[in-house]
């Protein structure tokens, strides 16, 4: 096997322009990038994209693919993009007004497909190791009370993933060149006011500056229902830059300690595939649950303090929302779907399965099982940002996941049987073969 690993930065501004935000920018905390990796055996490369972002809409996500796809030859099931989710990284999706396609998103992808063509250059003769570790400051944040109903707060009882899956690259020297790592938490400790990887980021910086010649690449689990727990409270609180930098910390020496304890890979050929499965969605809401919604979200918006850019953007984006549902009801345009992009790379015994949105945690440890966990890992937020597909349980029970879609544009939210729709695009997935 062989392999090329690089970075760029895309901390704004690019083309003088700034990205959206969640917040009034107030400076940079951390620097953010685009990190690539390129994995090559036989002359068949992959390329893995992992960006300091909140997420890359559907798209936007088929702009960068086309632009990288051409210009290198690749075929896009073999180029996977992800996003980080960081809360405090440039929007580059659509959700509530905001939006990605920009001279941002342009001066991006341009560093991005100059990067690439220049790494496919510097191929050289690695070997791989995989190994995992844990991590601890993650918690399901779906709290359900004696009702059945749901709250955003620590589920200490609740579904979680605190494993760290790492795998290594070494040159023929021995020296590292390349790590890929994952996590299982939402990349919500700040939201501004500075520009930052949240604990991705600093965990990909701290790796980078312990092994100077190295380039570390986070790739986010399937983390729909799971936080950071700051503290051992019975609420969330609001982090910090210390946290953030303490959690980043944390992972970084998991991973470390990942590659302690790690297994040699032998790698004769990388296979790869794509499924566009449709996820069924409900009937939309009726005319006169549009109307309450409508007037809540004018009334909310005037009681709170519209400087805070994103709550004001929410509450516009509510009402846009309802004239589009409206004017779908009144056309006869009702969407029965959403489309979604499920991707998997086989790299010798290794297995890696990607899903384009925000999915709970229990289609990751789905994934895991069917494919074997000991060498099946499951990745959100790749090859596009999407809004959260719950379980058939969580829809019953509510909660601000599953009354996210509005956010995204979604006219209804999920069927129930959108459980078993998912499940069985995961195992025609898992079951292709060569």
């Amino acid at each position: 096997m062989k392999a090329a690993f690089g970075r760029v930065s895309i901390t704004p501004p690019i083309n003088g322009t700034f990205p959206d935000f969640f917040f009034q920018i107030e400076g940079v905390l951390d620097e953010i990038y685009a990190r690539v990796a390129i994995l090559d055996v036989g002359s068949l490369p992959v390329v893995i994209v992992a960006l300091d972002v909140l997420g890359v809409g559907v798209a936007e996500m088929i702009d960068l693919e086309t632009a990288l796809s051409e210009k290198v030859g690749i075929s896009p099931e073999r180029i996977w993009i992800t996003g980080s989710h960081s809360h405090s990284a440039p929007i580059l999706c659509p959700i509530d007004l905001y939006g990605g396609f920009s001279p941002y998103l342009i001066g991006l992808k341009t560093r991005l497909v100059n990067l690439v063509v220049d790494l496919l250059q510097k191929l050289k003769p690695i070997s791989i190791q995989f190994g995992r570790s844990t991590c601890n400051f993650n918690v399901n944040r779906r709290r359900i009370d004696e009702n059945g109903n749901c709250s955003m707060a620590p589920n200490p009882d609740g579904i979680v993933d605190k494993s760290v899956p790492v795998i290594s690259c070494r040159n023929e020297d021995g020296i590292l060149v390349g790590v890929f790592f994952s996590y299982c938490c939402h990349p919500t400790i700040l939201l501004g006011p500075k520009i930052s990887g949240d604990y991705p980021g600093w965990a990909q910086l701290l790796l980078e500056k312990e092994y100077d010649s190295t380039v570390a690449l986070f790739l986010p689990g399937v983390f729909g229902n799971i936080r950071p727990h700051l503290e051992g409270g019975d609420s969330f609180r609001l982090g910090t830059e210390s946290d953030v930098i303490s959690c980043g910390q944390k992972l970084a020496e998991a991973v470390q300690d990942g590659m302690q304890n790690c297994r040699d890979l032998s790698i004769d050929a990388i296979y790869a595939w794509r499924s566009k499965p449709q996820l069924p969605i409900d009937k939309p809401l009726s005319n006169d649950e549009l109307d309450y919604i409508a007037t809540q979200s004018i009334e909310s918006q005037r009681k709170n303090d519209t400087s805070r850019s994103w709550r004001d953007s929410f509450h516009i984006a509510q009402r846009q929302w309802v004239q589009q549902v409206r004017l779908e009801n009144a056309e006869g345009h009702r969407p029965s779907y959403q489309t979604y992009t499920f991707s998997r790379l086989q790299l010798g015994e290794l297995n890696w399965v990607g899903l384009s949105g925000e999915f709970f945690l229990e289609y990751g440890t789905y994934v895991q099982q069917l494919g074997g966990s000991e060498t099946t890992l499951a990745f959100g937020y790749t090859q596009g940002c999407q809004t959260y597909v719950p379980t058939a349980e969580a829809l019953m029970q509510g909660g601000y996941e599953v009354e996210a879609y509005k956010r995204w544009k979604q006219s209804a939210p999920f069927k129930p049987e959108v459980e078993e729709v998912v499940k069985e695009a995961i195992v025609d997935l898992i079951n292709s073969r060569p």
